[in-house]
């Protein structure tokens, strides 16, 4: 009994390899093996690259949302400054009222100090909104619209390229079977073997640049997380100025309220404001300002307990400033691998797909046509010398290219 052949698993698929990755075009003709293998490598990298747009977009699509939420931080900074200066106004004519300025003036320092800061980050977010996070929006918006086009553009090479690779091996078997047809034939391949490799090269730096503007939409996640922490803050802040607003509200009401007293003689009644007892106490009589101011006093002390406030600026202002000094040279960037990749996708692709569909390796033309052999000079007529019943010998046709000089 014979022994069983047994074949080891590194064998075996390296035996797999081959036969897979084997071309079907002749071995005789290796240009045209070297123009389908690169076909090959090109059709699988547009496939890769169409994946890649797909990523691409997405990203673009999650950086435009960035934009938006940069844009409604920029709102809530300038609506945030707006109220400062409001509240800031409301409190001033507080500053010279007798027992309430110096809470007042306190106050009214603190958030001076506070609406600085933000107004001088309002000035850089209005002018950053403006010129760079609108226009860098629409870039974004066009860009997304360009990568799927480009999408389909490589489904649409991906596709013809297997066309190619058809017609190629077609061709070449075609050759193969007609003598001196493969040598013809590999010569055409290699004049056209560099606009493959051209091919190639469009689409490797086609590649880079979809890396490129996936590398600058990275850049942008810093300053967008910056816009947004500033807009997380500002809602904290919020909540801490809103206590604020309403304690100047009630104290101009509080100040505003009327007190009476019956003077000890003539049981008349006299009435004041607390704002009048506190600011002309001249005009009350002095029998009775001790009570009165007693009575003032009494009901300020809430209102100005709740004044007595530290608001601290909200945080997040010096990361958005720096973030904002590098908004300017990102944007650039952007603007520049967003119209080259642009460029490579509608354009360079498109030039050297055409140009290989003028240049495809093709049989040459005595090779493909099949002209008739000269027909011999018809002899003049003579008088017949052999038997009516008697036929001429046929003439044996042969191909152009055996016929011998």
């Amino acid at each position: 009994m014979k022994p069983a052949l047994v074949l080891s698993i590194p064998f075996l698929l390296a035996f797999a390899a081959t036969t897979l990755n084997a071309s079907p075009i002749p071995s005789n003709m290796r240009e045209t093996r070297a123009i389908d293998s690169d076909l090959a490598r090109i059709e699988k990298e547009c496939q890769t690259l169409q994946n890649r747009l797909t990523q691409l977009r997405q990203q673009v699509k999650t950086a435009r949302d960035g934009m938006n939420h940069a844009i409604d931080a920029t709102r809530a900074i300038k609506a945030t400054d707006e109220r400062l200066i409001t509240l800031i106004d409301n409190l001033k004519p507080y500053t010279s009222v007798p027992k309430v300025r110096t809470i007042a003036r306190t106050l009214r320092k603190n958030l001076q100090r506070v609406q600085e800061q933000i107004h001088t980050l309002r000035k850089k977010t209005d002018k950053a909104e403006k010129d760079i996070l609108r226009p860098a929006k629409d870039r974004l918006k066009e860009l997304e619209q360009s990568i799927l086009g480009g999408e389909f553009k490589l489904a649409s090479y991906k596709k013809t390229i297997s066309t190619w690779r058809r017609d190629l091996q077609t061709n070449a078997a075609r050759a193969n079977s007609i003598p001196g047809g493969a040598a013809a034939f590999d010569a055409t391949s290699r004049v056209a073997r560099p606009t493959v490799q051209s091919i190639a090269n469009v689409l490797t730096e086609t590649r880079q640049s979809i890396d490129r503007v996936g590398n600058n939409l990275t850049q942008w996640n810093d300053p967008i997380r910056a816009f947004m922490t500033m807009d997380q803050s500002l809602s904290s802040f919020e909540k801490k100025l809103a206590p604020a607003e309403k304690t100047a509200a009630k104290l101009e009401k509080t100040l505003g309220k009327k007190l009476s007293i019956k003077l000890p003689f003539g049981k008349k009644t006299i009435t004041f404001s607390i704002r009048e007892i506190l600011e002309t106490p001249g005009k009350v009589l002095g029998v009775v300002l001790k009570p009165l101011e007693k009575l003032a006093d009494k009901l300020l002390q809430p209102v100005l307990k709740e004044l007595k406030l530290e608001i601290k600026a909200p945080s997040g202002i010096a990361n958005l400033n720096s973030e904002l000094n590098r908004l300017p040279s990102i944007e650039a960037s952007l603007r520049r691998e967003a119209d080259q990749l642009h460029q490579q996708v509608t354009t360079r692709l498109q030039q050297i797909i055409q140009r290989w569909s003028r240049i495809q390796p093709h049989l040459p033309r005595h090779l493909t046509s099949h002209p008739q052999p000269p027909k011999r000079p018809i002899a003049a007529e003579r008088p017949a010398q052999n038997p009516p019943s008697s036929k001429p010998a046929p003439v044996r046709e042969f191909p152009v290219m055996f016929i011998q000089p």
